[in-house]
């Protein structure tokens, strides 16, 4: 546990520990299936690790978002795919406060509430209209769709049929409505990250009223307070999925470990952890990856603490977070990868945790918000250019 994690953090780190054997009996299951099995869903409802950023007086654990980063490392650290759902439904309500606080209780009110979604404006059409706003279009890649009670899409106003313009960009809108007024295709077929059950869900001309949605650019709370209330809101979830990449490149060093006490190369009378290109790259990895916590867990720190005390964020505190977020998820797979090569063939076994976390790390760092499409951004704002991007 890290030495950071907050007491009132501490028992849902003791709660993981207590799922260790389900999150692993059903991870062939869930790579099989393309999705989270019921059962694992059923036990993290049941030790009330998706609610982990809701208020306490709902039954949250309304824990910081910097303790819930590192829960969700933890997790990852067991299997990626289930860390990376739990980032995904644990972290709804970030979005959920910017609703009206009647539509927050409504959708996370119920025990077993779950939002997913997506927020990619490009695939949805969302048009005014009297009490609220129609949406109709695609939300792509919307983690744990299968196990969500509303689903989260966002895309642009038209207004006579064409973008509604704000300051150069589209006007986006982002909204939750129940998830049975869409379909969720079978669209999800990966090298990694399988379990995380990504399909496509596509929805029609779905009215969700005024008070469930939201200034997708523009978010902020009427009702909220505290640093919740303080912290922009590409800031509160600017690193959920990053520590997941952190935990699942753990469990590939604490897998080489084990390997090396007890295997024997080839052509090789001593075991691996005698064998100098292991023991260079084995340091090599655990460099890569403390360096990429230390950054990244200061990074968000740092955001927290600012929230707390009321202090303003700049277009420059944005870029260095996602800066910290993009070098902390190449760092990881750099780590991986050594780990990989030191394995030897060990790693090119499906029956090994390495092979799985190698896909996984490779496949979670496509991700639009931590690709390497985004140094381009925030070198950018570095230079004292326009980002030329909403989203940084």
């Amino acid at each position: 546990m890290d030495r950071l994690v907050s007491e009132r953090a501490r028992p849902y780190f003791e709660k993981v520990q207590k799922l260790a054997p389900i999150i692993r009996e059903y991870a062939d299951r869930a790579e099989r299936e393309a999705q989270m099995p019921r059962e694992v869903a059923d036990a993290f409802h049941d030790a009330g690790l998706f609610r982990i950023l809701m208020p306490r007086r709902i039954g949250g654990g309304e824990l910081t978002i910097p303790d819930s980063l590192r829960l969700c490392e933890e997790v990852s650290r067991l299997d990626g795919s289930v860390g990376w759902n739990l980032a995904i439904c644990s972290g709804g309500p970030l979005f959920g406060y910017n609703l009206s606080r009647a539509a927050f209780e409504k959708i996370y009110g119920d025990p077993r509430g779950l939002s997913a979604g997506s927020l990619n404006p490009a695939t949805t059409r969302v048009v005014p209209v009297e009490g609220g706003w129609r949406f109709s279009g695609k939300a792509t890649y919307a983690s744990a769709s299968a196990h969500a009670t509303y689903l989260m899409a966002a895309g642009m106003v038209l207004r006579d049929g064409a973008p509604q313009m704000v300051d150069g960009f589209p006007a986006m809108r982002g909204g939750l409505f129940p998830i049975e007024h869409a379909k969720i295709l079978n669209t999800w077929s990966t090298a990694g990250m399988r379990g995380t059950g990504s399909n496509d869900c596509v929805f029609e001309d779905v009215l969700v009223p005024d008070e469930f949605t939201f200034d997708w650019l523009n978010a902020k709370s009427q009702w909220q307070r505290g640093p919740l209330a303080n912290i922009p809101l590409q800031l509160q979830f600017v690193g959920g999925l990053v520590s997941v990449v952190l935990g699942t490149a753990r469990h590939a060093l604490d897998t080489l470990n084990e390997i090396a006490q007890a295997k024997v190369p080839a052509a090789t009378r001593a075991t691996l952890r005698e064998r100098p290109l292991a023991q260079i790259q084995f340091a090599q990895a655990e460099g890569l990856l403390d360096a990429a916590r230390a950054y990244f867990y200061s990074c968000n720190d740092e955001i927290w603490r600012k929230g707390e005390v009321g202090e303003s964020f700049s277009i420059q505190d944005r870029a260095h977070a996602r800066l910290a977020v993009v070098t902390a998820a190449k760092l990881a797979v750099q780590a991986v990868d050594l780990v990989a090569d030191a394995a030897g063939m060990n790693s090119a076994q499906t029956s090994c945790p390495i092979e799985r976390c190698w896909r996984d790390v490779h496949t979670a760092t496509q991700h639009v918000l931590m690709n390497t499409s985004r140094f381009e951004v925030v070198g950018r704002v570095l230079f004292g250019l326009d980002p030329g991007s909403p989203v940084i």
